[in-house]
């Protein structure tokens, strides 16, 4: 048998004894993680936008200094794929998540394209259209569907997706649901905002620019409309959402001329579903400058952003009540408006959006609950288990055009 000839290592000798030392001491190294994060401003004529690859642990060490490994301009190769496959070009990458096995990222764009990345390789796979508009495509845990929202038509689409046979689909007759036919006098505008499902991957949790939220059951053919609650019990434009410990977290926020400005966050109880599911209001900022809009699980907590108002609220799980808060104003940032975020596979850090001074979506001008001054990606280290959390700074990014800034962060996911 022929044996292919040995190759260099490509580790300093200085890095394996570093990794003998850690192995030697029983400590383990550290976990290889990647942070991903986009910038909606353009980069080619009404189009583009960047994607930013960091190093996790770099990020982590020493934010202020830290450059991303890898750069990417979707007006690019990217740009120029998703404009065959779908006839227009891409612009305002908004959102992005990985996928349960963490080998595919799903961006969506704005302009309505759904773009799957193969997240190794870091090339396209497959870019879909959505129609006028896609704000956001969220990943089943079971890896077969990812749920994609389209506010300019009031349409929640299903994406029939096998990462391994590479194969992505879905059918206009089957797989969208009009929710513009739901509208009514306590769901006036029931444009969809952001969808989550919970860890069965059966029902999706859909907030609704005007307030209120549908549950739908996204395993049958056509899709059914579970459950709902109305704009009394859950407040307009919510687009934070995560499980945990069996319970479902969502938010509602400003930005929309309907609620400028807003800070709520609910607990769903999903023990009655699909018959009913109830809400209860955890947190709200009434009558202050406030704007709740990601929100991650750190340990048994709920972390929820407050964009207008520059912390992060933490909420105890087991109690449901509101705990403490990280401040991330600092002398370099004295306006960070802090956005979506997501948390290191270690535990140890949470990664977030900081808009920018020209937020180009979720910005009411009369009120500027998403401007920002520095844009970039802050990093906080969690402390307690997640109770509590210390802020040490951040990695700027810049676009400038006619010497103004134009960067706006928006979405952000850790590839464990």
């Amino acid at each position: 048998m022929n044996h292919p000839p040995m190759s260099k290592s490509p580790w300093s000798p200085q890095l394996l004894a570093l990794i003998c030392l850690l192995c030697g001491s029983g400590i383990a190294p550290v976990e290889a993680y990647e942070v991903w994060l986009t910038d909606q401003s353009d980069t080619g004529k009404e189009s583009g936008g960047f994607l930013y690859i960091y190093d996790g642990a770099q990020l982590a060490a020493n934010p202020t200094s830290v450059k991303p490994a890898q750069t990417i301009d979707f007006a690019g190769d990217i740009g120029k794929f998703c404009e065959e496959a779908t006839k227009k070009p891409v612009r305002r990458p908004h959102m992005l998540f990985f996928n349960a096995k963490q080998d595919h990222a799903i961006i969506s764009f704005l302009s309505g394209q759904v773009l799957i990345m193969d997240a190794v390789t870091k090339k396209p796979e497959v870019c879909l259209s959505m129609g006028k508009n896609v704000h956001a495509a969220w990943p089943t845990p079971d890896g077969k569907m990812a749920l994609a929202a389209n506010i300019a038509e009031k349409k929640f689409i299903r994406i029939w997706t096998d990462y391994g046979a590479h194969k992505f689909s879905f059918d206009p007759d089957k797989d969208v649901l009009n929710l513009g036919a739901m509208e009514s006098g306590e769901r006036p505008d029931t444009a969809p905002i952001c969808p989550i499902t919970e860890s069965s991957s059966k029902y999706a949790f859909v907030t609704l620019r005007g307030g209120g939220l549908i549950v739908v059951d996204v395993t049958v053919t056509p899709m059914q409309v579970v459950a709902t609650l109305d704009n009394n019990q859950v407040h307009p434009a919510g687009c934070g959402g995560v499980e945990a410990g069996g319970t479902m977290y969502i938010n509602s926020g400003g930005g929309w001329p309907i609620a400028p400005l807003s800070y709520d966050v609910y607990a769903l109880d999903l023990a009655n579903l699909p018959k009913a599911v109830s809400v209860k209001l955890l947190s709200q900022r009434d009558n202050q400058f406030a704007d709740s809009h990601g929100m991650a699980a750190v340990g048994r907590y709920v972390w929820s952003a407050d964009r207008a108002a520059n912390n992060i609220e933490i909420i105890d799980t087991l109690s449901n009540l509101s705990v403490g808060s990280v401040d991330l104003v600092t002398s370099a940032n004295s306006d960070p408006a802090p956005d979506l975020m997501d948390v290191a596979p270690d535990g140890q850090y949470v990664f977030v959006g900081l808009r920018g001074p020209a937020p180009l979506t979720g910005n009411d001008k009369t009120v500027n609950n998403a401007k920002g001054t520095v844009p970039g990606v802050g990093v906080i280290h969690i402390d307690a288990g997640g109770r509590v959390g210390h802020y040490k700074g951040q990695a700027s990014i810049t676009n400038m055009k006619d010497g103004k800034e134009t960067a706006d962060t928006h979405g952000i996911a850790v590839r464990k």
